[in-house]
């Protein structure tokens, strides 16, 4: 009856008559001590006696899924940035990165995204689910935003600065000035990399802090990308000095804070309604107009339950009256 109406279900059990119920149950959950028969058909079989456990095993689930949502978020944004930035800068203006560069841009950030296992996750309060849409469409936007102050950071670095972009001149060109692939390696590598203290809520980054390892370990890396391009590693990288390091890592800091601002806009104007706008599907369009009924009915049963609370206040109120017009007749 619970799972015709839409719920997610869960049952618990020890005995051979509960076996059915544990199968149909969406989950279904054998107590401690339970028989085989239980253990065969439930989900999740308990080790420990009593019924805590299951609220401990909810909320480190959900935990885990956080944290899995969370770096999906972040991993699908990079990969959308790093490809549309140079794509687009390597056809349009023949400017490209040395190899080992971007090769040390993924060790870094892997390195430092599996501490992402220690986090802080905030456990939601409802059941979750993957929604792809939603992950793949927010990628897209954040990635989109990062590859704009990308190329935002090159041109002005080659217009204002009067920095050369050494465009179309390989890694063992003498004449090759160096610090614009610095520079731009230096972005490509902070940027994408504090947005990951963004994905990892669904609201502001300041409603669930981080833990200290986590911060640290992002942190870490970022300050040694910064200080390998302010004094520079031979056939690594050329040196730009502490004043293009330090801004370009305030600059990345600062930029995270707006995507963050745009994520949650994201977020609170998407619904199920909007997804079936952008991507119309009979299956989509026919779910919608049940939940447009379902909401009708609960609308009409809430208005009904508001009208008979009303009326029984006013009866209330009038046998109130009634016994207190009796109390004051004389004997």
């Amino acid at each position: 009856l619970l799972q015709s109406k839409g719920l997610l279900v869960g049952m618990t059990g020890d005995g051979v008559n509960d076996a059915p119920a544990l199968k149909k149950a969406n989950v279904g959950i054998a107590v401690h001590d339970c028989t085989d028969a239980a253990r065969s058909a439930a989900d999740i079989v308990l080790l420990a006696p009593g019924l805590s456990t299951i609220v401990d095993g909810i909320l480190t689930s959900r935990a885990i899924f956080q944290r899995m949502r969370s770096y999906a978020l972040y991993r699908i944004t990079s990969t959308v940035h790093f490809l549309i930035f140079f794509f687009i800068i390597t056809l349009s203006y023949r400017w490209q990165m040395k190899a080992v560069l971007l090769i040390f841009i993924a060790v870094l950030n892997d390195a430092a995204t599996l501490v992402i296992s220690v986090d802080n996750a905030q456990i939601s309060r409802r059941p979750d689910k993957w929604r792809i849409g939603q992950l793949i469409t927010m990628s897209i936007i954040l990635g989109c935003c990062l590859t704009v102050l990308s190329f935002s950071v090159f041109f002005i670095a080659r217009d204002v600065f009067n920095i050369p972009d050494d465009a179309g001149k390989q890694s063992d060109d003498d004449t090759k000035d160096g610090r614009m692939e610095t520079i731009i390696y230096l972005n490509v590598s902070s940027a994408p990399h504090f947005t990951i203290f963004s994905t990892r809520l669904a609201g502001f980054f300041w409603e669930n802090l981080p833990s200290l390892t986590f911060t640290a370990a992002i942190l870490a890396t970022q300050v040694f990308a910064m200080f390998i391009s302010i004094f520079g590693i031979n056939g690594l990288t050329t040196a730009i000095g502490g004043g293009w390091g330090v801004s370009l890592l305030l600059v990345s800091l600062a930029y995270f804070v707006v995507l963050d601002a745009v994520k949650v806009f994201v977020f609170r104007i998407w619904s199920f309604e909007l997804t079936v706008k952008l991507w119309p599907t009979r299956a989509r369009k026919e779910k919608l107009r049940h939940r447009k009924e379902r909401r009708l009915v609960e609308e009409r049963v809430r208005q009904n339950i508001e009208k008979v609370r009303k009326a029984s206040r006013v009866i209330y109120a009038a046998s109130a009256f009634e016994r207190a017009g009796r109390g004051m007749l004389p004997a």
